[in-house]
């Protein structure tokens, strides 16, 4: 087969190739670098473009023979480029994917094959079998590592993108091991004519073309995600926004159930939040909210939504059967807030409270809009009556009324 493989290109012109591809995968990766592309990545786009540059450097040394540029050690040093190439690809692939120490495993005897490549051609000269068994099982090593970084991405996301990369880097590792394995059996074999170097020039091909765009795909498709969740999550605290929560209420109020469940709309909004910011200042203002965001998430049921629609404001979207227990519920979630402390780095406790309003319909048979300026008047009516309370919006009543009119939950 490899044979056969080798007739197909002269191993010249694949070297050729392989440093050009190298080299057009570093100026890609370098321009997103500089350009500031994804800022959280800088460091990953800086790793795989040197990469690439080792990469194609290596490729470049390996042709200079051809030019009548020759000295003692060129292919050592070819190698070790494209050596020190996949070790850099892999520190990227690990930078980008924010893996621990503990993923590095494949570093230290990649490390410890390159020293041998050195001190074998010290010792005992320029060997090529020798050259391409210890820098092609260093690769076989760190290709398979990048293939298992690149295989557990646990972004959804991500994942099948990801999949793909490493199922390249799998080939790649198998192709490698073909090779290394010919000059384990043929160890009187001339490099001169051998089958190998064309067969794995080829495959380099196949990976670096199947390897870059799926790098770019990644970071693409990661991008596209951040944008959809900005749009839909509020930035500080992590839960859906204004827009999603309108949407949804708009989209429940109308379903055509007019024995459906029971829609409520809840509000709550922080009492004196403006005093927890001037004393503490606005940093602790946010972890507050952040903290309440995280208390009404653990209250929430299966089907609720909850959402962050202003400064210190908050909606809940519930469907429940009963009306009658409507009520509760937003007693709980005020409790839930009244029961919950953020502890400062200067021993001070800061704790708050929330005034609820709330109004419910059957679905089918309400106006949106209308639900949602009841619920915000009794919101203004627990304010008004000493806070830290929920207030019911009254039924039937025109929103301008229900602030006057709401009674207050026992």
């Amino acid at each position: 087969m490899m044979e056969w493989v080798s007739s197909l290109a002269h191993a010249g012109t694949l070297l050729i190739v392989n440093a050009l591809l190298a080299g057009l995968s570093c100026a890609l990766f370098l321009a997103l670098w500089i350009t500031r592309f994804d800022m959280r990545n800088a460091r990953a786009l800086g790793l795989w473009s040197s990469a690439y540059a080792l990469i194609a450097a290596g490729f470049t040394t390996l042709i200079l023979p051809a030019f009548h540029i020759d000295f003692t050690g060129l292919a050592l040093v070819g190698n070790l480029f494209i050596d020190a190439g996949a070790i850099m690809a892999l520190l990227g692939i690990n930078a980008y994917f924010r893996r621990g120490a503990r993923d590095f495993w494949a570093v230290w005897p990649a490390l410890a094959l390159g020293a041998a490549e050195i001190l074998w051609t010290i010792m005992v000269g320029e060997d090529y079998r020798m050259l391409v068994i210890l820098g092609g099982s260093l690769r076989v090593i760190v290709t398979i590592a990048s293939g298992i970084a690149l295989w557990n991405c646990l972004d959804d996301t991500r994942r099948m993108v990801a999949r793909i990369a490493g199922s390249f880097h799998f080939i790649w590792a198998l192709m490698l091991l073909i090779r290394v394995a010919w000059w384990l059996v043929h160890t009187g074999g001339d490099h001169s004519v051998e089958p190998t170097s064309t067969f794995g020039l080829m495959s380099r091909l196949v990976l670096t073309w199947g390897i870059t765009p799926s790098y770019l795909w990644m970071l693409t498709r990661q991008l596209d995600a951040e944008l959809i969740r900005h749009a839909l999550q509020d930035p500080l605290t992590g839960i859906a926004n204004r827009r999603v929560i309108w949407s949804e209420g708009e989209r429940r109020a109308a379903q055509p159930h007019p024995n459906g469940p029971i829609l409520a709309v809840v509000m709550l909004d922080v009492d004196h939040f403006k005093a927890i910011n001037d004393r503490w200042g606005h940093a602790v203002g946010d972890e507050v909210l952040i903290g309440i965001a995280q208390v009404l998430s653990q209250s929430m049921r299966e089907g609720d939504l909850l959402a962050r629609i202003g400064g210190e404001e908050f909606m809940v979207l519930l469907n429940h059967d009963n009306t009658a227990i409507i009520g509760s519920i937003a007693q709980r979630l005020r409790e839930a807030v009244e029961a919950w402390s953020y502890d400062l780095p200067s021993g001070d406790t800061v704790t708050c409270t929330v005034s609820v309003g709330y109004s419910t319909a059957v679905t089918g048979k309400t106006d949106w809009k209308a639900l949602v300026a009841l619920a915000d008047s009794a919101l203004y009516a627990a304010k008004n009556g000493g806070r830290n309370r929920v207030v019911q919006g009254g039924a039937d009543m025109p929103p301008k009324e229900a602030g006057h009119k709401a009674a207050q939950v026992a």
